[in-house]
């Protein structure tokens, strides 16, 4: 690995927060290879602190969202409706999360008084939501990658480039869909018992569930970085 790559990709938001995340759901994960009950206790004390290091750098994130939702405006320069109108949602659904979540911080660290379980559950069920129209937009873009590319055979006798790049391109929507996928069963282990799976997983379930989705998220960020520099 490129120091200078992953020290770059450390000085950036997107990367303290993909490293805290990966960081987090392998202790949870570790807890299933201790068999004392005071190391257990230790691993989820240090994941619950990585956990509340994120949510502490996401209390700096209503400025970039709504500049976000500025620029997408009504989503004029999207081509495909349905995209356009799961994104406008997302955006909505995100622009309620992040100020909630501040709330459900405030309240849990006592700064505020409130019923913090409460409000927990709703950023829990607008985060399931918003990972839910990540994975339709996904779906819905392998979808027309698929029909873009029996079109351009049918027009193009030699497509070759053009099929290798939407091929790369399914691909790579599949692997987003698999950790949205992943994401979105933790996820909802995290509502209430009794709400679908909520409450069902170990600590060890999600973990491992976490930890996948997180290193093949980490994983393809560096790739990326690293095929950049060379280009250059």
């Amino acid at each position: 690995m490129d120091v200078e790559i992953l020290s770059n990709y450390l000085d950036t938001y997107h990367g303290r927060d993909k490293i805290l995340r990966t960081l987090s759901y392998i202790a949870k994960l570790t807890t299933v290879a201790t068999t004392s009950k005071t190391t257990e206790a230790k691993l989820k004390i240090f994941s619950s602190k990585m956990s509340e290091c994120r949510v502490i750098l996401r209390l700096l994130d209503d400025l970039p969202i709504f500049y976000y939702a500025r620029k997408y405006g009504w989503g004029k320069q999207e081509s495909d409706w349905f995209i356009r109108s799961i994104e406008l949602i997302q955006i909505a659904v995100d622009m309620i999360f992040s100020p909630i979540e501040h709330i459900c911080w405030a309240g849990e660290n006592q700064i505020v008084s409130l019923n913090s379980a409460k409000w927990d559950n709703i950023t829990i069920w607008l985060w399931v939501v918003s990972l839910y129209l990540s994975l339709t937009k996904s779906l819905r873009k392998i979808s027309q990658l698929k029909l873009s590319k029996l079109q351009g055979n049918e027009v193009c006798a030699n497509s070759n480039e053009i099929n290798k790049k939407i091929k790369h391109d399914i691909q790579e929507e599949l692997i987003t869909c698999l950790c949205l996928i992943l994401d979105i069963i933790y996820a909802v282990s995290y509502l209430p018992r009794g709400v679908l799976w909520g409450g069902f997983l170990k600590t060890w379930h999600v973990g491992a569930l976490g930890t996948i989705s997180s290193c093949i998220s980490l994983y393809r960020a560096l790739h990326k970085k690293i095929m950049q520099k060379k280009k250059l």
